[in-house]
């Protein structure tokens, strides 16, 4: 073959490739499908309750056998189900000569701090009386969330479920005890529930 022929053939051969590769190119089909509109949303725990930002216990001058009671009305308004725990920061020399007594019930009209209208939930699931969940020195008085009171189903004992828009009433009673050794001492309480998504 001669030097022309070959350089013809070689051009042809190049030329057919390209054809070739470029039909491949244009006859590959295409599809797409979508799926629009995904939506994401977090869940919620959400306590509130109506103490206003107002103290609901206050002993002044206290004496022997003088008692203090406040009653607050806690809600749930999270999204999602949740176990309660109460707990608190008690400070100061007087909380060990102070007892605490805490009833969870219902209140018909609630008007915070008053207590009237209290009505204990009906059963005794800790075995301290209807509705009550503490009752002793306010120094003991459980001071974080992992040793605090899981709030209790009052019949069955298990931890309460809350729900949307579930309400409970709390009523804390303090009462001074007869040591003379608690002469002139103070003490000062926050009291705290915390709710967390089951």
């Amino acid at each position: 073959m001669s030097r022309v022929r070959r350089l013809l053939a070689s051009a042809l051969v190049v030329g057919v490739t390209g054809l070739l590769s470029g039909a491949g190119t244009v006859a590959a089909f295409s599809s797409t499908a979508q799926d629009g509109g995904n939506a994401f949303e977090v869940g919620t725990a959400v306590l509130q309750d109506d103490d206003a930002g107002a103290a609901m216990l206050s002993l002044v001058g206290a004496r022997p056998g003088d008692a203090a009671e406040g009653c607050i009305v806690v809600t749930y308004a999270g999204t999602l189900d949740a176990s309660v725990v109460l707990y608190g920061n008690v400070t100061d020399a007087l909380a060990p000569y102070l007892s605490l007594t805490v009833t969870r019930g219902t209140v018909a009209s609630p008007s915070f701090p008053s207590c009237g209208g209290f009505s204990p939930d009906p059963g005794d699931p800790l075995g301290l009386g209807p509705g009550v969940l503490y009752r002793g020195p306010l120094s003991d008085y459980p001071g974080s969330y992992v040793a605090g009171i899981v709030d209790p189903d009052p019949l069955t004992g298990l931890p309460e479920t809350w729900t949307t828009g579930e309400s409970h009433a709390y009523r804390f009673e303090v009462t001074m005890g007869p040591d003379p050794a608690a002469q002139g001492l103070t003490a000062s309480a926050v009291f705290a529930w915390e709710a967390r998504n089951l």
